[in-house]
Formats: C-alpha cells, sequence, structure tokens
C-alpha cells in the first residue's frame, strides 16, 4: 500500500533529476545586492568542528524534513561522524562572502542545520551542484566542493524518513503496529486518526488536540522519542470525535493518519468487525483478556474480579447466599441481606432488580451484568450491533470532600486531589497547571502515561510537613497503564502560595 506524504518535493525528485545547476539563484542574489551589501562578512577562517560536539543535524528541503540525528543517541553516531566530516571539507574550502538565496531559491534549496553542544549553529543552503552557502553564528561563507555536496546526498539518502503499518486491513479488537522515524522533535505525542472520505481541513479542539478534519476520530495516542516511534494498539470500535464524545468506527474504508506534530503521513485502510465483542472504555479497547467480555441472551457480562479490580472496587461472593456484593468502600460490616433461592447481585448495598441484573457463574467465575451494574455506578454504556461492541463511559471515583469538611487544610487538600484527577483523566494541561505553583509540574507528562485513566482514588494518608505544608499518600486505582500497573501511591506535597493551597510536588 503506497504511502501518502503531505510535503512538495520529496529525496528522490533530487536524486532523479540531480542538483540545480541554474543561476537563478545568483541572479536573484545580485538584484538583492543592496541588502547583502550590509551583511557582516568574516575575514577568518571557520573551526572545524568535533562530531562528540554535535548535539543535532536537521536536513531539508522545501517543507520536506529528513530524520533528525541526534548526539545523544548511539544508532546516529555514524551518520553525525559522516556529517561532521563533510561539514569540515566544505569549512576548509569555505570563503568570506555576502552572497544569500532569496524567494523560491531559497525555499527550494536543500539544507543542513548542525547545533553544537555550545550553542554554535551551522546552516549549510545548497545553491548547486558545486557551491554551498554557509553561515556560522553571524559569519557568513561560500564554499566550492562538488564531491562533498555529493557526499551530503548520499547521506541524505540515508535518514530519509520511514513510516511502516503492519496491517492495511485491521480488525477491531486486532493489534496493529505502527513504526517511524518521521518526527521532528527529540520527544512528543504521536496521534492516530481515521477519517472517512471527503474534503480536509485542519481543525484544532479545545484541548489543543489537531484533527485533520472534523470527521476524524482519534483511535491512539503514544509517545515518541528521539523522533522515532514504535509502538503497538488495539484497534477500537470507537473513536473520539472533535468534540470530545465517541462516535463508532462503522466497518469500512478509512484514510489511517500517523500525525507526530511536525509531519502527518496517511494510507488507506479496511477496517473489519470483530471476531467476538469487544468493550471499549473511554475510547480505549479493552484487550486484557482477564477483561473480556461475554454475551448469553443478548446480555453482556464481565468477570466479577477483574472488573473490580480495575475500577478499585471492593467485591465478595457469598457462595452459601449466592450473592455478589460490589462496593466502592470496603464491606467492613459483612453485609449480609440473608439467604436467598436465587442469583443476587448487590451494590453499595441495594440490590440490583429485573430480569437482567443476576450474576452469572461462567466455568467457576462470576460475571456481573455490564449494563446493570454500570448504570448502577452512574456509568454510561452504549452497545452498537455494527460493531459488536460496547462503550463503556465512567467517572472516577474521588474523595469525599465531605469528610474533611472541619479541617480547612485537609479539606483544600482533598479537592485539589480530586481536581488533579480529573485534569489527568481529562488531558486537560491548563487545568493540571492551574492547580500547581508556579514552576510545579506533575510526576509524568501525558506522553508517559499514553492512555491510562485512574479509576478510583481508593485511599489517602495526610501528614504534616514542616513549613505549614501537608504531604499526602494517595493510592490510585490505574486503567490502561502503559507499565501494567493496576495501581501506585505517590506522595503529593501541598502548600500554600499567595494564600491559595496548590500542589508543589508529585513524586
Amino acid at each position: 500500500m503506497k504511502m501518502k506524504r503531505f510535503y512538495m518535493f520529496g529525496l528522490a525528485a533530487l536524486l532523479a533529476v540531480g542538483v540545480p545547476t541554474g543561476t537563478a539563484g545568483t541572479a536573484r542574489a545580485a538584484a538583492a545586492e543592496n541588502d547583502t551589501a550590509a551583511l557582516p562578512v568574516s575575514s577568518a577562517q571557520p573551526a572545524a568542528i568535533q562530531a562528540a560536539a554535535v548535539q543535532r543535524v536537521q536536513m531539508g528541503q522545501a517543507d520536506q524534513l529528513w530524520v533528525p540525528l541526534f548526539g545523544s543517541r548511539a544508532a546516529d553516531q555514524g551518520s553525525i561522524e559522516k556529517t561532521a566530516a563533510v561539514v569540515n571539507l566544505l569549512l576548509k574550502n569555505a570563503k568570506p562572502s555576502t552572497e544569500q538565496l532569496v524567494g523560491e531559491d531559497a525555499f527550494f534549496a536543500t539544507s543542513v542545520d548542525v547545533m553544537l553542544t555550545d550553542g554554535t549553529d551551522i546552516n549549510l543552503q545548497f545553491k548547486d551542484s558545486q557551491y554551498v552557502l554557509i553561515q556560522v553564528g553571524e559569519d557568513k561563507y561560500i564554499a566550492q566542493d562538488a564531491t562533498a555536496i555529493k557526499e551530503f546526498y548520499a547521506l541524505l539518502a540515508a535518514v530519509s524518513p520511514q513510516t511502516d503499518v503492519s496491517t492495511h486491513k485491521p480488525a477491531i479488537g486486532q493489534t496493529v503496529r505502527i513504526s517511524g522515524s518521521d518526527a521532528g522533535n527529540y520527544e512528543g505525542t504521536v496521534r492516530i486518526f481515521v477519517e472517512t472520505s471527503g474534503s480536509s481541513g485542519g481543525y484544532r479542539t479545545a484541548m489543543g488536540v489537531d484533527y485533520p478534519s472534523k470527521r476524524a476520530l482519534l483511535v491512539y495516542t503514544a509517545h515518541y522519542s528521539e523522533a522515532r516511534y514504535d509502538f503497538q494498539f488495539t484497534m477500537p470500535a470507537y473513536g473520539e470525535a472533535i468534540d470530545g464524545t465517541f462516535k463508532p468506527i462503522t466497518p469500512g474504508t478509512y484514510d489511517l493518519y500517523i500525525d507526530t506534530g511536525w509531519r502527518r503521513s496517511s494510507r488507506s485502510v479496511t477496517v473489519a468487525p470483530p471476531a467476538a465483542p469487544t468493550l471499549t472504555i473511554n475510547g480505549v479497547a479493552v484487550n486484557d483478556p482477564a477483561l473480556a467480555p461475554i454475551v448469553l441472551n443478548g446480555v453482556m457480562l464481565l468477570p466479577m474480579r477483574a472488573l473490580a479490580e480495575a475500577f478499585g472496587w471492593y467485591v465478595r461472593w457469598d457462595g452459601t447466599d449466592k450473592a455478589a456484593f460490589v462496593s466502592t468502600q470496603p464491606d467492613t460490616q459483612g453485609f449480609n441481606p440473608g439467604r436467598g433461592a436465587a442469583l443476587s447481585l448487590w451494590v453499595n448495598s441495594k440490590q440490583l432488580t429485573g430480569a437482567n441484573a443476576k450474576p452469572v457463574i461462567v466455568n467457576g467465575r462470576v460475571y456481573l451484568p455490564m449494563r446493570a451494574t454500570a448504570e448502577a455506578f452512574g456509568f454510561q454504556l452504549t452497545w452498537t450491533p455494527s460493531v459488536r461492541s460496547a462503550l463503556l463511559v465512567i467517572k472516577p471515583q474521588l474523595l469525599d470532600e465531605g469528610a474533611y469538611a472541619g479541617e480547612a487544610k485537609k479539606l483544600a487538600a482533598t479537592k485539589l486531589l480530586n481536581s488533579y484527577v480529573n485534569a489527568m483523566n481529562g488531558r486537560d494541561a491548563a487545568a493540571l497547571g492551574q492547580l500547581f505553583v508556579k514552576n510545579g509540574t506533575p510526576a509524568q507528562s501525558f506522553e508517559i502515561i499514553g492512555q491510562r485513566l485512574i479509576t478510583s482514588v481508593r485511599s489517602v494518608t495526610f501528614e504534616d510537613r514542616p513549613g505549614g505544608a501537608l504531604l499526602a499518600y494517595v493510592t490510585f486505582s490505574y486503567l490502561f497503564d502503559p507499565y501494567g500497573n493496576k495501581s501506585g501511591t505517590p506522595g503529593i506535597v501541598f502548600m500554600q502560595e499567595n494564600g491559595a493551597w496548590k500542589i508543589s510536588d508529585v513524586d
């Protein structure tokens, strides 16, 4: 499947036709002689550079950028050494010059930026197959070396950006692997969208996420490092629309967009229906076998123990009374409704009634009816027959602020904790920033935590700290943690700033 790329001219075109040897650039530069005459000219020969001193190399032509090379990346060392060697050949032949490329000649010229660890920036612009314009800091030069220029183009071919998708016929619930080297920064976010055919135009959400069009659905977000990425995700049955709602991905043909924030590429894919019923929670496909749903008599069921672990619930199965107990708080009283003739489900000490509100035992495991359980906890559940999937939209279980009504400091911290959970789950950087003292940051960025959700605040313990600060050890329950963690207990420090309580640190 041919990959579409969104730039005007590629390396293949350069290599096919050769480097331009016309004189248009010189003519335009001559026309701008009055402007260039005032430019500073260095009489000193530029110094050679060391490969070990190279921090980053960025090559580009028009609106196409090649894969950056980083001095900190071991795999780039060979290319950086070649770059330094060619740059030194050109610097050795450099002569002071006021010449510059302007207009289209400047835009379409191949360029190389070499940034050194001491802050020096060396910029090279290839004028034609013989000459290179060089700027070192504020000093400007020109160098003639056809051999060095040819070696640079060979290097460009070696670092041409690549993107690969493991399948162009993904089924809902199937694992898809995407790898690439077409990001422009050292680290950042890559987003995967699916979009039906039609006119496109960029749109930015209130959360600052750029969508390729209003029809696009966001299906996955991953972190990239060193301008490269390699990750797997489960094709979900639902994607996040530009308005923040989740919409089904009906089987059919889509454009799959891979957006690094620097470059966007796409390929046509055919999304197939799932092999078995699937569950999506807040837009994320559930691929944990322990949470695999089953459907009996038209009712979706989920395993009680795995479900409780995922959401931080407390559960108990009473085989004698044939009752399943689910609660957001520990069952310290050992609630016992009495022996019943049929299976029963109790949520927060209240029995759920109705034909589709009974637990089911399958192969020795207790399963809960998903819809009845979700409604009891205030969640939204949508079943979409076209994708044989259910969408569960959850809200985290937060701390009871009323429990600290008489303790001003703890009450302020509790409110901040609840707001912190909502901001982290909502990926709301602006709201998160308002919770912290000046220059304070959360322990992990959104890119690092991936699609992780905080499903509940299980417990909190407060300790007074010197200077009036307050330390809270908080136990969170996690879902979709990229490292497989089901829970975590960070220490969160609160302090006053300008009379208001804020978060100062999250370990």
